[in-house]
């Protein structure tokens, strides 16, 4: 089940919430190594976790085991605040405009199918919210993964490399991705 949460101070939904910074920590600090985000409470949890923030959660037998965040970026953003270096021009801001972040799978549940439903969710969850499109920082895999999906994408300049990977900022027009249901091209 897909679940969406808007807040991070939501109340009815702070197990969750918590259970995904939980999980952020394990997946970004623990397996992807990003140590300058480590914490002592081993949550997973930023200035971007704010009260605009949209959350997008998978969860399975009441346990979170996926999800995403949409920051509107007319509010303070990841994009804006450390990464416009890799935009040429100005970054893409405005009220339809969400900066998409912190895509993660729980470990035991990669190789599903979990990965083809959650971006499959993305054009759907954008269009109740009425967002027009995003912006996002990436590594070159999710290129073809953006490929598969059918999106309609602009690399917004070269990649950079920072720490250990290779990072570009891209825009993704949303109002031209596939319809909520429709078949997206990967069977993992």
């Amino acid at each position: 089940m897909i679940r969406l949460i808007t807040g991070s101070t939501d109340p009815s939904h702070q197990e969750f919430l918590e259970e995904h910074y939980r999980l952020r920590h394990e997946i970004f600090v623990g397996e992807r190594g990003w140590s300058a985000l480590a914490r002592p409470d081993e949550r997973e949890i930023d200035a971007y976790d704010t009260p605009q923030t949209i959350y997008v959660l998978a969860i399975d037998n009441s346990h979170v085991v996926g999800g995403y965040r949409f920051l509107p970026t007319s509010e303070p953003h990841l994009l804006q605040d450390h990464f416009s270096h890799l935009v040429d021009g100005p970054v893409p801001r405005g009220h339809e405009i969400h900066e998409w972040s912190r895509f993660f799978i729980r470990k035991d549940h990669r190789g599903t199918g979990l990965f083809r439903h959650l971006i499959g969710s993305v054009p759907g969850v954008c269009k109740l919210l009425g967002i027009t499109s995003l912006t996002a920082v990436i590594e070159p895999d999710w290129l073809p993964r953006f490929d598969a999906a059918t999106f309609g994408y602009r690399v917004l300049g070269p990649f950079v490399q920072a720490a250990s990977m290779q990072l570009a900022a891209v825009r993704i027009d949303i109002q031209h991705a596939p319809a909520p249901g429709q078949a997206i091209g990967w069977d993992s």
